[in-house]
């Protein structure tokens, strides 16, 4: 996650997803593995914001926190992380330590940070490493490493990864590629997943314990009914 990206149409349907998992009284922490660019990034990163120009397409999903993210970004122009955590728009135990070379260092922070939460977000630029980064241990730090998300998995925590489709790839290989990971690699319980269409297709993938399995069905449930209007959000089954 990178300041310049907070408030655009994706954040929108992000936080949307956090506050339901708030409203089902479930523990959150949230871990937005931070990057700090080192140069001026692509020109379309985080531009998605002229939704806030429309409410009257768009307030309707979630008219309080629609006027929050209007308040932070067209008339503050407040583009950061801390704003939105000041905000309050989603309780959580936050861990915005930006990740730096030291990567297990790092990790191990956020570990300790983060674990009386009941559910984990991950939330990585690009999403999670793939099967080849995973085999040469060549993630960046915009990728979730497997080991990292595994981590949090087995010491009892579900956890919500964020996927955004890299360009040049379809849909279908996407979310095959980190259903390789879960069939090969985590072995979650059970694995829901949804998608947020709009400009591009970001994905939430939520790897749960059976405990959870059915507050989770209620979560994605209730995101389908808030936000399905218009294909806005949309729940796909995984074989």
């Amino acid at each position: 996650m990178q300041d310049n990206y907070i408030g655009d149409v994706g954040d929108y349907g992000k936080y949307g997803l956090l506050r339901e998992i708030c409203a089902k009284n479930l523990s959150l922490a949230v871990n937005w593995y931070r990057v700090v660019p080192t140069k001026a990034g692509k020109q379309e990163d985080g531009k998605y914001i002229s939704y806030l120009s429309t409410p009257q397409l768009y307030r309707e999903y979630d008219p309080a926190m629609f006027d929050a993210l209007h308040q932070i970004v067209m008339r503050e122009r407040d583009r950061r992380i801390e704003r939105i955590e000041k905000a309050n728009l989603f309780p959580a135990n936050y861990f915005s330590v930006p990740l730096g070379a030291e990567r297990k260092a790092w990790h191990g922070q956020a570990l300790a940070q983060t674990q009386n939460a009941r559910v984990v977000f991950l939330d990585p630029d690009n999403g999670l490493e793939t099967a080849k980064m995973h085999q040469t241990d060549s993630a960046t730090e915009k990728h979730v490493k497997w080991t990292e998300l595994k981590d949090y998995y087995a010491r009892g925590q579900n956890v919500i990864l964020y996927q955004h489709r890299p360009q040049m790839t379809t849909k279908e290989k996407c979310i095959e590629s980190v259903m390789h990971f879960q069939k090969n690699y985590l072995l979650a319980d059970c694995v829901k997943l949804l998608e947020f269409p709009k400009y591009t297709n970001r994905f939430y993938f939520m790897f749960l314990h059976e405990n959870d399995q059915m507050i989770f069905e209620s979560v994605c449930c209730s995101m389908v009914r808030k936000w399905g209007k218009n294909d806005f959000c949309r729940e796909i089954t995984l074989g």
